[in-house]
């Protein structure tokens, strides 16, 4: 058999979630194409084999790598393509609940050329009891942007597919962001220097089991922040200023323009701890006015990026 695209899923521990997450690969349709699954057994407790039913119909090829340690994202997704014998690879994740059409939908849109990079929506926001935060989340990066090339930073894996080639073109993810967050951002941010065309189509949606909330949220970006935000401005000059980082220099560090003087003495306010948590548990309990989830947003970046931390008093 050989497989028309490779759907590569790193997980850890992936408990239920991970369960909904296969059978919507069981179901999909793809009209009798051959495609392969590759799962990554990041250092599960208990390995994937012996917890999960892997029983796929006859087009389905299955592949299950087993990793021990304490687990390193980046570096699973690495060992994901290598191991990938489909020329497309859909790069997704154990909580993810896919429609029935979505491998048909990413193999349609590369199939008329002219991309190398497919971004699809992963939506939130999906049922009916859905909170003004799963809403804001939605609407972060290209959520809310209409169909088109859509810039590194905003490359988001879950719903992505690109040639496999091109994953060992470029060497694939950074392991040294062995942290939560910001291998995406980083290998976007080297694709976008490549010349990649990288394209965002929200109809292509798949939906997130994981019911993150504000605060949960709020301690990633701040881990994302200590580590991975810290190591990309370092290995990218050119990505300087990103989430605000120049708000923390020293007050009167060049360029020290009124403007820029008094956004930096607003930043150290508004990361204030008491400030800071003031302001999470106003919007855990109402949820609004939703700009204020941006802020918690980037600020628990600059948080993390100051190696700071907020605390509830």
């Amino acid at each position: 058999m050989n497989p028309l695209i490779s759907v590569q899923i790193p997980v850890r521990n992936g408990g239920r979630n991970f369960r909904r997450c296969l059978d919507s690969l069981i179901a999909q349709d793809t009209g009798g194409a051959p495609w392969e699954l590759v799962i990554v057994d990041d250092g599960s407790d208990v390995p994937v084999v012996e917890t999960y039913s892997l029983e796929f119909p006859e087009n389905v090829d299955v592949k299950v790598l087993r990793r021990e340690g304490p687990g390193n994202r980046p570096e699973a997704r690495n060992e994901a393509w290598r191991n990938a014998a489909a020329p497309l690879s859909l790069l997704s994740d154990g909580d993810i609940l896919f429609s029935e059409d979505t491998l048909k939908r990413h193999l349609e849109r590369h199939s008329r050329g002219g991309i190398d990079v497919l971004m699809g929506a992963r939506v939130d926001a999906w049922r009916k009891n859905a909170t003004p935060w799963q809403r804001w989340f939605d609407g972060r990066g290209m959520g809310d942007g209409p169909p088109g090339i859509f810039p590194g930073r905003y490359l988001v894996t879950g719903n992505l597919s690109m040639k496999t080639n091109l994953l060992r073109d470029t060497g694939g993810f950074d392991p040294a962001i062995d942290k939560y967050g910001g291998e995406d951002t980083e290998f976007g941010i080297r694709l976008q220097q490549m010349g990649i065309s990288m394209y965002w189509d929200p109809a292509v949606k798949v939906y997130h089991l994981d019911d993150v909330t504000v605060r949960k949220y709020c301690s990633k970006m701040m881990e994302f922040g200590g580590s991975g935000l810290k190591y990309i401005l370092r290995k990218h000059p050119a990505a300087a200023g990103m989430l605000g980082s120049d708000w923390i220099r020293p007050v009167f560090s060049t360029p020290a323009r009124p403007s820029a003087v008094l956004m930096r003495l607003l930043c150290r306010l508004a990361l204030w701890p008491p400030f800071y948590g003031m302001i999470l548990r106003w919007m855990e309990i109402f949820g609004r006015p939703s700009f204020l989830f941006t802020y918690l947003s980037v600020g628990a970046c600059l948080i993390g990026l100051k190696s700071g931390n907020f605390e509830d008093e």
